[in-house]
């Protein structure tokens, strides 16, 4: 057993933060006991605390959108086989867990990476975060992501979406994941497509998710019935409440957007210094998400403020980025007007509620495992302390120590 205090400990379950605190951890993972550190060490004298001076300690994080395996930002993309994809995966898993990340939710990688990423890591070849994906997204032809060769699998009518529901099913998939919008008004997969798809994901015991950032594809989705809808970029307070009434999950994935806005800027800047002609479907391009970002700024509060579920996914596309900054996208939160801990919750125990393991992990509480994070200071006063990785430990074992 281990035993493991800090000045803070914030459970994950937006409300309970304890001073002082101490838990405590078995031989199995399982954590045994959370309190004050007065009241463990009391209560367990043969054991010698590892204190952290200065720190945190809460749940591990949870990123609910991730491209694990994505080559396709790569300035030399066209070289990455199935090899090198693979081992891209591996080193951005290995990132994850230094980010403080211990359970991901992979939304579209080539068939069968996750399935292989998943078997090595219960063989132990492979130290990673938990994984839950969708194998492959699917598409209409020629939708969103198509030149993602073997990422996707494209569907049209809604018999042929139910084949593709079942073959990701067969692959191994825990989630069913579809793509219905893209940087236009014109959604990709009609009513009948979409209804299809959640019907038969549901029919088959599997959640759903879907990307639709626009109009209509938004209201479509929501009327569909999805169990997250990823991005929803230019929502509604209207849809908002139609999603809490109906406790479907918004996953907003701000980080990407705003990286990605800043990435237009610099582009728009550079062309007009250069006095360069910008292509028009590229201007169009970055301009959707220099808007995006003005419209999560402008109306993730009122959103949020209708009582819709919100989880925490990232979708990082751009090369060179960390793959999975939660601590960003909950900084995000916060600076829009989420409470601290109910943004935290937002990466801890509501995301592993949408992957059905609020029972399991994403709270410090006895009896769930014990996937920690530790971080230097107190991410309640100054959120970027959540970036301040101290130590991570996953099912009981430290799987990343910082420099501090």
């Amino acid at each position: 057993m281990k035993l493991l205090t800090a000045d803070h400990l914030v459970t994950g379950d937006g409300e309970r933060v304890i001073e002082q605190a101490a838990i405590c951890v078995d031989e199995r993972g399982v954590i045994t006991d959370v309190g004050t550190e007065t009241e463990l060490t009391e209560r367990y004298p043969a054991l010698e605390p590892s204190r952290y001076d200065g720190c945190t300690i809460m749940p591990g994080l949870i990123d609910l959108h991730v491209h694990i395996g994505y080559w396709y930002n790569k300035p030399d993309f066209t070289e990455y086989d199935g090899t090198l994809k693979a081992l891209l995966a591996a080193s951005n898993l290995r990132e994850a867990l230094s980010l403080g990340v211990t359970t991901i939710r992979d939304v579209a990688s080539e068939d069968g990476l996750c399935r292989s990423l998943k078997y090595a890591r219960k063989q132990k070849l492979l130290v990673s975060p938990r994984i839950y994906d969708v194998n492959q997204g699917i598409i209409m032809t020629g939708g969103h992501g198509w030149q993602l060769k073997g990422s996707l699998r494209e569907a049209n009518g809604p018999w042929e979406v139910r084949a593709a529901v079942r073959e990701q099913v067969r692959a191994g998939a825990d989630w069913i994941k579809l793509m219905t919008s893209h940087r236009t008004h014109t959604p990709e997969f009609t009513q009948e497509e979409l209804d299809a798809a959640v019907d038969e994901a549901h029919r088959l015991g599997r959640k759903c998710c879907v990307h639709a950032s626009m109009q209509p594809s938004i209201q479509m989705a929501i009327d569909a019935g999805f169990d997250t809808i990823e991005h929803t970029t230019f929502m509604t307070v209207e849809q908002a409440r139609q999603m809490a009434e109906k406790g479907l999950v918004w996953v907003p994935t701000m980080a990407t957007f705003f990286q990605l806005a800043e990435h237009s800027r610099s582009i728009l800047r550079s062309q007009a210094d250069s006095h360069g002609l910008l292509d028009e479907a590229l201007q169009l391009s970055e301009s959707f998400f220099i808007e995006s970002e003005k419209a999560y700024r402008e109306n993730f509060a009122k959103l949020m403020e209708t009582g819709v579920k919100i989880a925490a996914g990232t979708d990082i596309v751009l090369d060179q980025q960390p793959i999975t900054p939660v601590a960003e996208e909950i900084a995000l939160m916060v600076e829009l007007g989420m409470e601290p801990l109910r943004a935290i919750r937002a990466a801890t125990q509501t995301a592993a509620e949408v992957l059905d393991q609020g029972h399991h992990f994403g709270t410090l509480a006895p009896g769930y495992q014990a996937d920690i994070l530790v971080v230097q200071g107190n991410p309640l006063v100054n959120i970027a302390c959540l970036k301040q990785v101290r130590e991570v430990f996953l099912d009981g074992v430290s799987v990343f120590a910082g420099t501090n």
